[in-house]
């Protein structure tokens, strides 16, 4: 039987695992400082809640009209990140682009809007297991490939490894290696349908959406760096600069790439903790690069694995803060690539700063 992960939402306590707290016991962050304490003042308005119920609730019962301007939100999101960062390859260059949990697809039709030449793969949650609709307008669906499919029905575990009777799937060969852009925009839908035997407690629900939120974390970035082509770009979604798992995340892209931005675009979400890091030039053809990622891709497929067939009834457990250690410890995180966190976090705290105030300042809150 499939049930929605969709559930009452409870406002964590202030002060647990706060991340920012962390970061401003190390360092003087003005920026990080600010939005901190306006996070606080929207935790503490109890005026608020109704707002992101309602919110919540458009979410989960999208009607055609919503999912249209959400369409043209991402458009408009897409272009203000390419103007500020330079996301698309040359003009006139050919290309091929994947984008991962593309619908409706405001993303992959600004790109085939802006570049004639290009040719794009999407896969996305089918709308029967919760996903948004597909609306990619109808002339530029010629050089477009719509996958339905849900991500997490890839088998993404390592080779040989067996036990994944419901994963049959690897990714194509045909696909490994092949894009000079891969974008993954996907998040935790509370709408997403799973599998639950009987009638599933409120407890249920909240652990259903946290192994799915994990998992999904994990198989977009194995299926970005699997499809992206050396020297390609990588444009990932990611929440709070400085908390686990984006932290650990941004390392790697760091690592793996000529070039690392992050930019939050003023024009979705601006006062919310999402932002995007974009990664240009992943893994040109160096020894060390190909073995790190490589290196890499096995620990992430490792930790896919457990996520989905571990725990104590072998139905998939939550990540940890050490599951990464492969990658990063917190530890070296909060160390030496604490100033480089800072100075990648700043522009992305501000914009948030700015929209909570203007926020605030909509809703009455002083």
């Amino acid at each position: 039987m499939s049930r929605s992960l969709a559930y009452e939402y409870t406002a964590p306590p202030l002060d647990a695992n706060s991340a920012a707290l962390t970061v401003l016991e190390r360092r003087h962050v003005p920026e990080l400082a600010e939005l901190d304490q306006l996070r606080r003042k929207g935790w503490r308005d109890e005026g608020l809640d109704g707002h992101f119920r309602t919110q919540r609730k458009v979410a989960d019962q999208s009607t055609h009209a919503s999912e249209v301007f959400w369409f043209e939100m991402m458009k408009k999101g897409m272009k203000e990140m390419d103007d500020a960062v330079g996301i698309l390859p040359s003009q006139g260059m050919p290309f091929e682009f994947l984008d991962v949990c593309c619908c409706p697809g405001g993303f992959s039709s600004f790109t085939l809007n802006k570049r004639r030449s290009a040719r794009g793969v999407g896969i996305s949650l089918p709308v029967s297991s919760g996903g948004h609709s597909f609306m990619l307008e109808d002339y530029l669906r010629p050089r477009y490939r719509f996958i339905e499919k849900d991500i997490l029905e890839y088998n993404l575990a390592p080779s040989g490894v067996s036990g994944m009777p419901h994963s049959p799937d690897r990714l194509p060969d045909s696909m490994l290696e092949r894009f000079q852009l891969v974008i993954i925009d996907g998040h935790a839908l509370r709408t997403y349908a799973y599998a639950s035997p009987g009638q599933p407690s409120l407890n249920d629900a909240k652990e259903a959406h946290i192994l799915y939120r994990d998992s999904l974390h994990i198989a977009q970035l194995i299926v970005a760096l699997e499809c992206v082509r050396p020297g390609g770009t990588i444009m990932m979604r990611l929440s709070h600069v400085e908390a686990f798992p984006a932290a650990h995340f941004l390392y790697l892209l760091d690592k793996l790439s000529d070039e690392l931005t992050v930019y939050k675009p003023r024009s979705m979400h601006a006062y919310r903790g999402t932002f995007y890091v974009v990664a240009k030039g992943i893994c040109r053809r160096t020894p060390t690069l190909l073995e790190l990622k490589a290196r890499y891709v096995a620990g992430l497929r490792q930790l896919w694995f457990a996520l989905r067939c571990g725990g104590p009834d072998g139905r998939g457990r939550r990540m940890s803060c050490s599951d990464l250690d492969f990658i990063v410890s917190t530890e070296e995180i909060l160390g030496g690539y604490l100033d480089r966190l800072i100075e990648l976090g700043r522009p992305v705290w501000r914009t948030q700063a700015e929209g909570l105030h203007g926020f605030f300042a909509k809703k009455g809150i002083k």
